[in-house]
């Protein structure tokens, strides 16, 4: 949930509150959502406003993966679910914000925007690696801690919250992902962090990155690449934070961090809650050229918990505070306090049912006597740093102080004389409170047992949480067009379906609400969004109109929940051939292609070069990614495949001269077109990736120009996502009857935009895909036709080509093959050699004598 400001406070004192790590065979307990941000942010960077790449940010987490591995790290990766009600204020003001961005969106910028299928592929490519990952019920800080505290290993995150949590805490922004060497021998000395480094980690923290050196080549610290001799191990470089450093000897105890926390604000509770009680009653911050306010406020909270117990630091909060918010408050501090020490860990429990041995790593606490002399130099080290500051602005606050004091005391007495009363009557709400939390604390049980089936494995998407707890959807804007509607607008229906399926289970369907009349009142939620032409969100209600078409048996696969979908919502597109044709497909696709016919029949906004540019994308990412190593920098790829490149172009240029072009391979033409796709040979991915290389790229024109940037055609491949989305989720709740797309394999956001721009101006596609972009490469030009070709019987009439564009490209066709016809008459003539039967007879006329005229006097003179 966050802590206001700690952070950056922490980061300020790196070399006060945290310390070199090695990390090395161990556990790793890995903030899922937390990491998958960060590493957008850091591989992706202002590309996400073409609405996300979703192939570099796969091969990023693979590749993070390995690190690990490659350092014996055994991670466990553990993902956010719903969210709790007291957080929506919470919500919705972040929504407000990234509205706000979407609005005046500029692709150049640094902002980054997370894309809708984030998270789906940040667990595909998780999965793929073989580490265990469960999504949580609600937000997964207390699974991670409780989960940490088990194993007695760190947890890697970017969250204030595990400042104040019991555990060994490694934020991400310290962890450099390159694999170092040492001698066992050289074994790490205990130190502090040197001035030069706590800097570093304070610029970091600031520019947020945590991906860095992830291409990472293993490096030999002891001697410089040299082989050295003896055992060695390797291990990654970060820093290590433990609740003792912030306590210590002297300082907090740990029972005083949950109150901290909420003094300093977090996302449940405002910090101007306790403006009264920071006038008042503690006192103000003061004044420093070198820290802001929210600093100042830090450093004089932690001074004045020192000096109190934890019972009277309360009673002194609750006593300034409003009534309404004492129980708010009391109830908050007691969750976390509940949280800091709590051994009830679902993750665990998931991880030993799920999957065989997970738990490689279980260390002792034989640290314990280490950490509190570490906690005890660090105390120490915080003492003098403090000294230091208090220095810098003693003669700034003396008389501030002064006067305080007088005021303080006054205002103390009154208030305690004053709330002594309703004193009493708080800590009798706040107990009935305590009792009420205790009896739902075991969160997991609001929900049945075959959801969390599907939960855990993170089968189901986050939002699924929210309908059947909240009875709430929260919207994800992407880049869209932004006086349209929203894009998640065109799959609503699907959203409405499996609202449905969850209050409609075979045997345990909801009952309906009654109102305060005895009426009947209809299913339905609340769908939280973007406002049309406003910086603003709003809510609407969507009621269940009908209860789904069929049983909904959880465990069983049933592909009719889909059909019904169609039918219902797509009728023009010959709803029961459809889910025939789709059969035919590779099982990868038929999901995905499902997804392309409902948005062809229920998007405003999509053409036929929309759909192109999908397929074009589909085919290249499948194909060329799975043959050859992706690269999509020019400079790398020349260096890897430039010798090949020469080659293939003298084999092809040589096969040219002679009229000849390279066909299919003998061993292929057996196969059928996707069966094909599989064995696409490597040079002709080479030489098709090269061509296309520079869409994989924003285009220069956009830094110049950025107003050229077409939120209209980003708007129409929004709208695709969301169906992509909304499917996913239906697929996987009635127990996956198709595979689930992989986005990785589908979709580039700016491929798919320069792709666009490239076919919208031309007459023929087709001839241009053939003769241009796939020209090198028949299987895939072959694969791209049989997809288009299928699409085509199901394309809405509406979105077809007009007869006189028709007309047109046979024209244009038929010019074309004249001027092909004739260049080739022009080439068969140049290629035989002219003999003339006359030619001997006008080698005689030569020698005939010469002529002279008289008449010209200087005709017989020789030049």
């Amino acid at each position: 949930m966050g802590v206001r400001g700690l952070t950056s406070y922490i980061a300020q004192r790196a070399e006060i509150y945290l310390k070199p790590y090695e990390l090395h065979d161990t556990a790793l307990v890995i903030d899922g959502d937390n990491l998958a941000c960060n590493l957008y942010k850091d591989v992706t960077g202002y590309y996400s406003a073409f609405g996300g790449n979703y192939d570099d940010f796969y091969r990023a987490v693979v590749e993070f993966f390995h690190v690990l591995a490659e350092c014996n790290i055994v991670p466990y990766v553990l993902m956010d679910g719903g969210y709790e009600e007291r957080k929506l204020r919470t919500v919705a003001k972040r929504l407000r914000g990234k509205i706000a961005v979407i609005k005046r969106i500029d692709p150049c910028a640094s902002i980054t925007l997370f894309p809708l299928h984030l998270k789906e592929v940040f667990v595909d490519a998780v999965k793929d690696v073989g580490v265990p990952v469960m999504r949580c019920v609600f937000e997964a800080d207390d699974e991670l801690a409780a989960l940490a505290r088990k194993l007695n290993c760190p947890v890697l995150s970017y969250d204030s919250d595990f400042y104040i949590h019991n555990v060994k805490y490694i934020p991400s922004i310290t962890l450099t992902a390159q694999v170092l060497t040492k001698q066992l021998k050289q074994s790490a000395v205990d130190r502090n962090l040197r001035k030069n480094e706590a800097k570093h980690v304070e610029k970091r923290t600031k520019a947020n990155k945590a991906g860095a050196g992830l291409k990472a080549k293993t490096l030999d610290a002891a001697d410089d690449g040299k082989k050295s001799a003896g055992k060695t191990y390797k291990y990654l470089d970060c820093c290590i934070y433990r609740v003792e450093h912030l306590c210590g000897r002297g300082a907090l105890s740990p029972e005083k961090l949950p109150l901290f926390a909420a003094l300093l604000g977090n996302d449940y509770i405002a910090r101007s809650a306790f403006r009264n009680f920071f006038a008042v009653g503690m006192g103000k911050a003061g004044r420093s050229r070198k820290l802001n306010q929210q600093q100042r406020r830090i450093r004089v909270i932690l001074q004045w918990l020192k000096e109190h117990p934890v019972d009277v630091a309360l009673g002194k909060v609750m006593s300034r505070l409003k009534k309404f918010q004492r129980t708010s408050l009391m109830a908050q501090v007691q969750a976390a306090m509940s949280g800091y020490s709590n051994e009830l860990c679902h993750a665990f429990d998931y991880f030993e049912r799920a999957y065989e041995q997970p738990f490689v790593f279980m260390e002792s606490d034989s640290e314990h006597e280490e950490e509190e002399d570490e906690a005890e130099q660090h105390a120490l080290l915080e003492e003098s740093a403090e000294e230091e500051e208090a220095e810098e602005e003693q003669a700034e606050e003396q008389q501030e102080l002064v006067e305080q004091k007088s005021e303080g005391e006054e205002d103390k007495e009154a208030e305690e004389q004053s709330d002594q009363s309703s004193e009493e009557e708080d800590e009798e709400q706040g107990e009935q409170d305590t009792a009420e939390q205790i009896e739902v604390e075991d969160k997991t049980q609001l929900f049945p047992e075959w959801f969390l089936d599907k939960l855990y494995p993170a089968h189901l998407s986050r939002h699924f949480v929210d309908l059947l707890h909240l009875q709430k959807y929260i919207n994800n804007p992407q880049i869209e067009h932004f006086p349209h509607h929203d894009a998640n607008a065109l799959a609503l229906p699907i959203l409405n379906y499996c609202f449905a399926l969850l209050h409609h289970v075979a045997g345990a369907e909801t009952p309906k609400q009654v109102d305060e009349e005895g009426v009947e009142q209809p299913l339905g939620y609340t769908y939280l969004t973007r406002a049309l032409r406003v910086t603003n969100v709003r809510y609407f209600r969507m009621e269940l109109e009908q209860p789904p078409a069929y049983a909904f048996e959880p465990s069983e696969p049933d592909a009719r929940h889909l059909q019904a979908v169609f039918a219902a919502h797509a009728p023009h597109a010959q709803v029961p051939k459809l889910f025939e044709q789709v059969q035919q497909l590779p099982e990868d696709l038929q999901l995905y292609m499902l997804a392309i016919v409902y948005w062809l029949h229920r998007s405003e906004h999509c053409d036929l070069v929309h759909l192109h540019a999908l397929l074009v994308c589909l085919v290249v990412l499948r194909t060329i990614d799975v043959t050859i190593p992706a690269e999509r920098d020019a400079k790398q790829f020349q260096r890897r495949f430039g010798k090949q490149l020469k080659q293939e172009r003298a084999v092809r240029l040589e096969l040219s001269n002679k009229g000849l072009k390279r066909g299919l391979n003998a061993k292929l033409e057996p196969l059928t077109i996707p069966e094909r796709v599989q064995h696409v040979p490597k040079s002709d991915c080479i030489l098709v990736q090269e061509k296309l290389l520079p869409l994989f790229h924003m285009p220069e024109i956009f830094k110049k120009k950025y107003d050229l940037f077409s939120t209209n055609v980003i708007h129409a491949f929004a709208e695709f996502q969301a169906v992509v989305y909304q499917l996913y989720g239906l697929n996987a709740l009635v127990n996956h009857p198709y595979r689930n797309p992989r986005m990785n394999q589908l979709f580039c956001g700016v491929f798919v935009y320069n792709i666009y721009d490239v076919l919208r101006s031309r007459l023929d596609i087709r001839y241009h895909i053939e003769h241009f972009l796939l020209a090198d490469s028949q299987v895939m030009f072959d694969f791209y036709a049989y997809l288009y070709d299928w699409c085509v019987q199901f394309i809405p009439q509406w979105k077809q080509q007009p007869e006189t564009q028709k007309s047109v490209i046979k024209v244009v066709q038929k010019k074309r093959l004249k001027k092909q016809r004739q260049a080739a008459r022009k080439a068969a003539a140049d290629s035989v050699e002219i003999t003339d039967p006359h030619a001997d007879m006008l080698d005689k006329s030569e020698q005939e004598d010469e002529f002279y005229d008289l008449n010209n006097k200087f005709c017989g003179l020789t030049v």
